[in-house]
């Protein structure tokens, strides 16, 4: 009988993954062809891969671009990627979410008729688009239409509202559609055509096939204030006719930049600037309305952070337990990353003002986050700490707002040319996916990629591996691309490919890439 043996090399610190890169300074191409690549989205193609979407000139207009990769960082659709849409003129702001099916629903703004509708297009798992050649139109109404956002619908399509310009002149009012699986429109609405502007309309699920909205809305001309509407899975609207007040503070106080996530009850939790404070700059408020558009908290909000000088380009996630976490730019001090925790009932988890989680010399800007599966989320941002040249750190930090990994930051990318407007997604195990706009190649930006690790580290690159039967032992050869402070290899074996038992180790000394060699007994 035949007996086969699995060898799977243990890094103390790191795992081999194929494809990826192990250096800062290298990282992974996604798209570096002619012209310039920017605007980079991205989500889960529900594989431990990602889906990523850019706007691209390589044919002189901007047109929309795709390309999935997987968990290894193997590029699966056609080098450079696969045209959404290159229709005539220019398309704009791709913004992305799962088919549920291994695939894409992507919608942006087009100029193709000589103002801004809004169109989509689904891509399939294999990079095959779904629907009409350069999208299907989701409005096409007279004015611009444009700040566009879709969410899932739970089935297989996509909820996508917008701010519509229809009406003419400076008023915009915000409009929202629903569609299928197919691309087939299910119905339209106006969630808000209360007068003057309403813009920047952020959404999130209601968890009922539905979504909640939010925008800013200029109904009382002399200030932006923050409303909200409910919107079922059927198109009807639940909540105030145009919406539910969340912030309405007087005195010429303007509130915008709104952002929203789920409070796991069918409600949300809103957040946004506020300039309420005139010696403070701006500063940043929340609010909770349940899933009946009830506000929850503190009229016209709790204040997030209201220290001194400017806070902006917040960004907002769940905490899992009803409450929030959100981090911003802060100009305090210099720009640095801060970031606060509120509770189910408003209150603020961390010190007062938020901690800091890059307050390096320097400039920190443009922050993003995602959740952890164990509990607190992974940062991500732009850093001028290098001279002027633009990097991508990240810091990951509990729910109790603890840093796990070193003070102000890992370097996702460092390459010696400028790299910035990361967005990225949890691989679904602490880690993440990243990708980016970068200067490295031409004097246009390409888009790049990087995965980093639940410890903050970026993969090991396994360039060789050989297993040699001699006489009742194996004789076990490896080398990967950079060692990062390896301390020791374990080597594990299994007779089934599940069950693994430790069978040998080998110490190691960082930042050697020498042949590691192991001689294993195998048989009795």
């Amino acid at each position: 009988m035949k007996t086969t043996f699995i060898f799977i090399l243990v890094f103390t610190k790191l795992v081999a993954i194929a494809q990826w890169s192990s250096n800062p300074s290298i990282n992974n191409a996604v798209c570096n062809f002619a012209g310039s690549q920017t605007n980079v989205q991205i989500v889960s193609d529900g594989a431990g891969g990602a889906i990523c979407t850019w706007v691209d000139t390589r044919n002189g207009a901007q047109d929309i671009y795709a390309q999935r990769m997987n968990a290894n960082g193997s590029l699966l659709w056609n080098v450079d990627g696969i045209a959404i849409c290159n229709a005539v003129s220019d398309q704009y702001s791709p913004r992305l979410v799962s088919d549920a099916a291994g695939g894409a629903i992507i919608a942006w703004y087009d100029n193709r008729a000589g103002n801004y509708d809004i169109y989509a297009q689904r891509i399939n798992a294999v990079g095959v688009v779904q629907w009409a050649s350069d999208g299907v139109a989701i409005t096409t109404q007279p004015g611009n239409q444009n700040a566009h956002q879709l969410i899932t619908d739970g089935s297989g399509g996509a909820i996508i509202v917008w701010s519509d310009g229809a009406g003419g002149g400076p008023n915009a009012d915000i409009v929202a559609q629903r569609i299928n699986g197919a691309g087939t429109a299910l119905w339209s609405t106006s969630i808000c055509n209360a007068n003057s502007l309403q813009n920047s309309p952020q959404l999130i699920s209601d968890g009922a096939g539905g979504a909640i909205i939010t925008w800013e809305d200029w109904r009382n001309f002399s200030q932006p204030d923050i409303y909200t509407q409910r919107i079922s899975f059927n198109g009807f609207t639940s909540w105030n006719f145009n919406g539910v007040l969340i912030c309405s503070e007087p005195n010429f106080a303007n509130q915008y930049s709104t952002k929203i996530v789920s409070d796991g009850a069918n409600g949300a939790i809103i957040c946004w600037l506020d300039q309420r404070n005139f010696g403070s700059g701006q500063d940043i408020y929340a609010q909770k309305v349940n899933a009946s558009g009830l506000v929850q908290w503190v009229s016209n909000g709790v204040a997030v952070c209201n220290a001194n000088a400017l806070q902006t380009a917040q960004q907002m996630i769940s905490d899992g337990a009803g409450g929030a976490i959100i981090i911003w730019e802060d100009r305090r001090a210099e720009r640095d990353i801060y970031a606060q925790r509120l509770n189910n009932s408003g209150a603020a988890q961390w010190i007062s003002n938020g901690i800091p989680i890059c307050n390096v010399t320097g400039i920190q800007t443009d922050p993003q986050l995602v959740s952890r599966v164990s509990g607190g989320v992974t940062i991500l941002w732009t850093d001028v700490r290098n001279s002027s040249q633009e990097d991508i750190y990240a810091q990951a930090i509990t729910l109790a707002g603890a840093e796990l990994w070193t003070t102000n930051g890992v370097p996702v990318a460092n390459e010696a040319h400028s790299q910035s407007a990361a967005q990225f997604i949890t691989d679904g195990a602490d880690g993440a996916i990243i990708a980016w706009q970068d200067l490295r190649t031409t004097f246009d930006y390409d888009i790049y990629s990087s995965r980093l690790f639940a410890n903050g580290t970026l993969p090991v690159k396994l360039i060789s591996f050989t297993a040699t039967l001699q006489n009742k032992n194996a004789l076990l050869q490896w080398q990967i691309a950079s060692e990062l402070n390896v301390t020791r290899y374990n080597i594990q074996r299994s007779l089934d490919g599940n069950t693994f038992t430790t069978i040998g180790s080998v110490n190691s000394t960082g930042n050697s890439t020498a042949t590691k060699t192991i001689l294993i007994p195998i048989l009795p």
